[in-house]
């Protein structure tokens, strides 16, 4: 089922995040256990990820101006076109500078640059970003190759434009008046005391960017540097304005406004405090933040921290969302501290509102390859690609630690790519011994009520009342075995179907071994 594509501000699909969300009045016609809860009067079972297909690199810094750099698909954006093309604006690393870069594809595999005519560099047109309306730098600072201006003006990139090799980290959306709205990290030259700051450029095109207000950041780092010359009432404004970069932006279709997520630094409690990390004073955690702009942002709300379940040297990096049917899920930085770990994993997080989150598995889903790419961390984009019958994720892969970055004997980062079946997130399994549970009340909608299910074993359903009763004729011993892997598994009883029970309410009490549970569909 495809979302109501008139809730993005601009009435069109460029939002991959939100293209599966239903309407807000149309609530799900699927099942689906992702609370941290089992189901009531289970047994034998827990939860377990879907599978994973690993589809390898699909995007890496081998162009020619790009020896011995590195790409990530990581906060930045993926993003569909009017023409059905799909659109990455990512972060580009070289030998000291981190930059800007843009690339598109038709299938979301095979990734083309995007020659710009915006910098030059041996000899080659790149496809590297150029910002105007940056402050002015010294030539030190400046990047080679010059400019071309919208009006086919060519400026030497000096000054105004020269001060943007450490900018990463894009979040790009469009407008209701059809403009192009960008933000974006901008590292170690921001505002002269603050180490880097939350920056919005603007473009007609998406491919030209414009900064018109540099002194006025949307958030700027936790790390507020010298403030020995602002007023009092300044310090509270750079206070309230904090975060931490890996920040994901979107535009929420159901709220009508723009939603946001990114870390937040707590005081670290004495008994998770790990005085390895790189920043061991500190726990992360994640905020959410609203905006009816993009520019200026709601007080935070703390809406993931670590608790009682979680291991005690537990962090949160990130949480990128995506709103499909009735549910935000997220891609959480799931990032352990301890010596020897500091590697990051996906961790698969839902919730109905972005403010209650469920955990139902504390670890990474899209499984880290010992010795690989991406053997140390698992970093995701903004937002998945719908393909039909699978996703596919753009993530970035490293084989360095995150307190490691520096290290030069370790393969570059890269962006590689991962499916799985749309609707399989988390399931429920019974191993060899049988096990099963009683689904919540739900109201058929179709003459014929299915599972989806990978069932190496067998399973067999009993049909009931909303209390929970059997119906007469559909007890579990009337149950037509269900074996074999299928999105869709048809239940029946004898030579009975369910189509006498459309718009009753009914629930299912499900038994079975060897087999993975995903949902019901109704």
């Amino acid at each position: 089922m495809t979302g109501d594509q008139t809730m993005s501000p601009t009435a069109d699909s460029w939002q991959l995040a939100s293209t599966t969300a239903l309407p807000n009045a149309q609530p799900s016609r699927r099942l689906t256990f992702f609370s941290e809860a089992l189901p009531e009067n289970a047994r034998n079972i827990h939860h377990v990820y879907a599978p994973v297909t690993k589809q390898g690199i699909v995007l890496e810094a081998d162009g020619p101006w790009e020896e011995g750099g590195s790409v990530a698909s990581f906060c930045s954006t993926v993003i569909r076109l009017d023409d059905g093309r799909y659109r990455l604006y990512y972060t580009m690393r070289d030998a000291g500078s981190m930059r800007l870069a843009v690339a598109e594809s038709t299938d979301g595999l095979a990734w083309q640059r995007l020659p710009l005519g915006q910098e030059h560099r041996q000899g080659y047109d790149t496809n590297r970003i150029v910002l105007t309306g940056v402050p002015g730098a010294e030539a030190s600072d400046a990047i080679a190759g010059n400019l071309v201006t919208p009006d086919g003006r060519t400026i030497v990139l000096e000054g105004e434009a020269g001060r943007q090799n450490q900018v990463g980290q894009p979040q790009v959306l469009r407008l209701p008046d059809g403009r192009w709205r960008m933000l974006y990290w901008h590292h170690q030259h921001g505002w002269g005391r603050i180490p880097f700051v939350y920056t919005a450029a603007d473009s007609d095109d998406g491919l030209r960017w414009h900064v018109s207000d540099y002194d006025r950041p949307a958030l700027n780092s936790h790390w507020l540097g010298d403030q020995s010359g602002l007023s009092g009432e300044a310090r509270l404004m750079e206070k309230a304005r904090r975060t931490n970069d890996a920040n994901f932006v979107y535009w929420n279709p159901r709220l009508q406004c723009y939603e946001q997520f990114s870390q937040w630094f707590l005081d670290a409690s004495p008994e998770r405090r790990v005085a390895e990390d790189n920043c061991p004073d500190f726990n992360r955690m994640i905020q959410r933040r609203v905006s009816m702009d993009g520019v200026t942002w709601s007080a935070p709300e703390l809406v993931i921290k670590a608790d009682a379940r979680d291991p005690w040297d537990q962090q949160f990096y990130h949480l990128a969302v995506q709103y499909h049917e009735d549910w935000l899920i997220g891609s959480l930085g799931h990032y352990r501290v301890e010596n020897a770990q500091q590697t990051m994993d996906l961790e698969l997080v839902f919730s109905r509102d972005g403010r209650r989150w469920e955990r139902p598995l504390r670890g990474g889903f899209i499984p880290r390859e010992p010795g690989g790419r991406d053997a140390e961390g698992v970093y995701p984009p903004n937002a998945w690609i719908d393909r039909g019958d699978d996703w596919l994720c753009l993530y970035t892969a490293t084989a360095r630690k995150h307190n490691q970055h520096a290290r030069s004997d370790r393969p570059p980062n890269c962006i590689m790519a991962a499916t799985w079946s749309k609707h399989r997130f988390v399931g429920l399994r019974a191993e060899r011994v049988p096990g099963g549970f009683l689904t919540p009340v739900f109201y058929p909608q179709a003459p014929e009520i299915r599972v989806d299910a990978a069932v190496r074993g067998w399973l067999r359903a009993e049909l009931c009342d909303a209390w929970g009763r059997k119906h007469q004729g559909y007890h579990l011993e009337h149950s037509r075995r269900v074996q074999g892997d299928s999105t869709g598994h048809i239940l029946r009883w004898r030579d009975r179907d369910t189509s006498g029970f459309r718009h009753d309410p009914v629930r299912l009490r499900l038994e079975f071994a060897d087999a993975d549970v995903y949902g019901v569909v109704f």
